[in-house]
């Protein structure tokens, strides 16, 4: 289970932290720089100006402390910061005419505004600012002649205020679509390791039903068939010993078949399955086991393009016919079966049928009867389809795709 990271931003960046610390300090600093000297010149007359400037000053720290240090959320709305700034502005050009120094701290509100104002408020409130300034600097009036010189100067200086606003705003944006990034990449890598986790998980589940579906087609059908002869030799050998001892040797047989099966299925826990037996040998193997233990006809007809298919499809397929004709000789009541293996355009088709009893409606339902699951999930696995039919006789088809034939 991994542990999500935190979401990354630029506003909690060290160096933007550090870089905050240092503007608070400049700010904060400055306001109580110009209200102590202030005071410092009006020493030994304060009046109602000098309580007016501290409680400027006061209310003017309140708000940016509430806004931007105490908890910092960005962006903040536009309409906050209107009137933010609207207030702030107010309250220092109220400070400037009351005592002139504060007009030195009216233009820190330019680095405020390039930090935090989208563009759309940004050039209203550079221009207001430097309105501000040039009015205290005229002694709060409007100039009775303006120059084009002048007139060009203040256009000048506020062209490139609002330039190098640009500059600021388009580095502070880039940190923030950064930011977005590589909070998308540590999201896509979280998923990636989830993926991974559940991959591992689900790679897991399929060799457990692997190994639970080869010990039911393998030592399952061994186990079931030595059932069987056991009982026949308990019949015959009181009557014919003969019989009975060549079903002895045939459970002989069995025995080492079933001895093979599980030392393949144990191979295959140490390494990925090569295909082990033919095909085709395979198919000769069980068709001659099933006619030699029940004297059933077993007709085979195999197709010798259809051999060349895959490991995987040939173990499937290997499988598919041991699960058939061990359902055939268990509970078809048949005398007659067909195998058959036939190469078709981008598949590989195996059919097995019988004229016995066929299939129940409900036969892959049934509980305990893992066997035509066991298949059905053995070719679907693979990409293939497997159908059952159970009118006069049960018939088990299963079509397996083989990439790359034609």
């Amino acid at each position: 289970m991994t542990t999500p990271l935190p979401e990354y931003s630029p506003l909690r960046a060290s160096l933007f932290q550090r870089w905050m610390l240092i503007w608070h300090a400049v700010y904060i600093g400055g306001l109580l720089l110009a209200l102590g000297a202030a005071l410092w010149v009006a020493r030994g007359a304060w009046g109602w100006r000098e309580a007016a400037l501290a409680g400027i000053v006061a209310a003017l720290l309140a708000g940016y402390w509430a806004l931007f240090v105490r908890e910092v959320k960005w962006p903040h709305p536009n309409w906050l910061l209107a009137l933010y700034f609207a207030g702030v502005l107010a309250l220092l050009a109220l400070a400037a005419w009351l005592n002139g120094l504060f007009v030195y701290v009216i233009g820190m509100l330019f680095g405020q505004m390039f930090a935090l104002l989208p563009p759309a408020l940004a050039l209203p409130g550079v221009a207001a600012v430097l309105g501000v300034i040039l009015l205290a600097a005229n002694d709060w009036r409007l100039p009775a002649d303006v120059s084009w010189l002048s007139a060009l100067f203040v256009a000048a200086q506020l062209g490139l205020m609002y330039l190098l606003y640009l500059y600021i705003y388009h580095v502070f944006r880039t940190s923030q679509e950064r930011a977005g990034l590589v909070n998308e990449l540590r999201a896509a890598n979280e998923q990636l390791a989830r993926a991974e986790a559940e991959g591992r998980e689900l790679a897991a589940l399929r060799e457990r039903e692997r190994m639970a579906r080869d010990l039911h087609d393998g030592l399952g059908h061994s186990l079931a068939a030595l059932s069987v002869h056991l009982e026949a030799v308990q019949r015959l050998y009181p009557v014919d010993p003969e019989r009975a001892s060549a079903q002895i040797d045939a459970m002989k047989r069995l025995t080492r078949d079933s001895m093979a099966e599980l030392r393949r299925a144990l191979d295959d826990l140490r390494a990925p399955a090569d295909g082990g037996e033919p095909l085709a040998a395979a198919l000769e193997r069980l068709c001659a086991g099933l006619a030699e233990r029940t004297g059933m006809v077993v007709e085979r007809r195999i197709d010798t393009a259809a051999l060349a298919a895959p490991p995987a499809v040939a173990e499937a397929l290997r499988r598919v016919a041991g699960e058939s004709l061990a359902n055939v000789e268990r509970h078809a009541g048949a005398t007659r079966v067909q195998v058959e293996l036939r190469a078709e355009p981008g598949v590989v088709v195996l059919r097995v049928a019988d004229d016995g009893r066929g299939l129940p409606a409900d036969a892959e339902a049934r509980p305990g009867h893992y066997g035509l699951r066991g298949m059905r999930e053995r070719v679907e696995g693979l990409g293939g389809t497997l159908s059952l039919g159970g009118a006069g006789g049960a018939t088990v088809v299963a079509r397996l795709p083989v990439v790359g034939r034609a």
